[in-house]
């Protein structure tokens, strides 16, 4: 600040000496001459200081994908015999998108139920000679107490029967095995064609018709749900702390943020015509990248989005209450610092030292009757409140202060340099000018047409 002063005051004394030395010449010379050397008043652009509730939005980077994915792996051997699918297209939850020789599991499959109809056999004989050796049982029990039946025949048929109940357990166990590899041997035949997992976009095929698919082997396709579509971005840590964490957590509403809707940015710079909502915040910040996954939602019902496509998500941060704002290319740098130049009641440019918030664009007069897009700056001042340096110069209503757009540093060097001289007592020659030595007009964004006149 001190050194930006210093540097401004030695430029006005050069320009200050110069107009010295001018007079001093101007003295020797005509009086024509020196006011042909007198410096034309400025021409420099102004737009009054603006002041109003600005809604905040920021904007971050993401992708899309869907919110649902699936790599479509083949979960059978076998040769390709068809795909049923276009590329690319979208199908729905169940619809077939390939088709494998099913010959050899039709066959696998005959057999299991030639095992499951042998083991249903074998139960049955298992069953027929347990039920003799329980009648046998029953039967020397009752002769074995009048000693018709020796007590070794009775512990014989015990033995016998426990046998008979072995083998039964033995075939129905059997018979079970065979149901299940009948079943495998179902499910296997099924896998022959495979079907969507849900509804979405199959891409471009990976196989062609009457290649060797292995079980488990390369992809065969992708699949993406696309209706709604989820969105993928990441705000910085410090951004969630100082704008986007709510005061309070609301266990209702499952997410520590108040940012509930977006709107998503495309690559060629349109807005996609629908809103987003968030539908998840990550717990913790990323200790490598410093930011916070989020994740949200977007209806998609025309299939305009599509995954893996880059994004600019944008969404409504929050409101900065009676923000002052100058367009932006009113700030002019020196040594670090931002300064804005304003219109004084003496109709000379001031500078105010002042520290620089969220760029916005604005429909702002251009000058002509007419608004336009702005990029507007929202401004604070840096050594005290910016209304009290305006106070300072006289102006209670921060609306009512001109603000130089363009021109501005230049205007303040000759005025300090006019101010200078005169205090020198210098009255003509190079670099003095009038008391008001500035003309001041409202920006035009537009520029005219150098054939309409013609």
């Amino acid at each position: 600040m001190k050194t930006g002063k210093i540097m401004t005051w030695m430029l006005c004394a050069s320009l200050a000496s110069v107009g010295l030395n001018a007079c001093k010449d101007g003295n020797r010379e005509q009086k024509s001459a020196a006011e042909t050397r007198r410096m034309a008043p400025l021409s420099v652009s102004v737009m009054n200081l603006q002041q109003q509730d600005v809604e905040m939005y920021s904007t971050w980077f993401g992708h899309l994908r869907g919110v649902q994915e699936a790599s479509i792996k083949p979960e059978v051997t076998g040769k390709l015999l068809n795909q049923v699918y276009w590329d690319g297209t979208l199908c729905k939850e169940g619809e077939v998108l390939f088709e494998i020789d099913p010959e050899s599991y039709k066959a696998a499959l005959s057999q299991a139920d030639a095992a499951v109809a042998v083991s249903k056999a074998s139960v049955e004989q298992a069953l027929a000679a347990d039920d003799q050796a329980a009648k046998d049982v029953e039967r020397y029990s009752k002769l074995v107490d009048s000693g018709s039946v020796s007590e070794k025949n009775y512990t014989d048929a015990l033995h016998a029967h426990r046998r008979t109940q072995a083998a039964l357990a033995l075939a129905k166990a059997a018979e079970q095995q065979a149901i299940a590899q009948q079943e495998i041997a179902r499910i296997n035949l099924k896998r022959c064609t495979i079907r969507a997992p849900f509804t979405g976009v199959a891409s471009k095929a990976n196989v062609s018709v009457g290649d060797l698919i292995v079980s488990g082997g390369a992809t065969l396709t992708t699949m993406s749900s696309i209706d709604p579509i989820r969105v993928d971005f990441v705000v910085p840590g410090k951004q969630i702390l100082t704008k986007l964490l709510a005061p309070t957590y609301n266990p209702d509403e499952g997410m520590v943020s108040p940012v509930k809707n977006f709107k998503v940015v495309l690559e060629d710079g349109t807005v996609y015509d629908r809103e987003g909502k968030v539908v998840a915040v990550d717990s913790y910040v990323n200790s490598s990248t410093g930011t916070v996954n989020f994740v949200g939602h977007i209806p998609n019902p025309d299939l305009k989005l599509r995954s893996g496509a880059a994004v600019r998500v944008k969404a409504k941060t929050g409101v900065e209450k009676n923000a002052l704002l100058v367009p932006s290319r009113a700030l002019v740098s020196s040594m670090n610092h931002r300064f804005i130049y304003v219109v004084g009641k003496d109709n000379a440019p001031y500078g105010i030292d002042v520290t620089c918030g969220e760029e916005v664009t604005l429909e702002m007069p251009n000058g002509d009757g007419k608004t336009t897009p702005m990029l507007m700056q929202i401004i604070t001042g840096r050594v005290k409140p910016l209304e009290e340096s305006l106070k300072d110069l006289g102006f209670d209503n921060p609306k009512d202060v001109q603000v130089i757009v363009e021109g501005g540093q230049m205007a303040a060097i000759y005025a300090q340099a006019n101010m200078g001289m005169r205090a020198a007592g210098a009255k003509e020659g190079f670099g003095t000018v009038n008391p008001h030595p500035f003309i001041y007009t409202h920006p035009v964004s537009t520029t005219p047409s150098v054939t309409a006149k013609q």
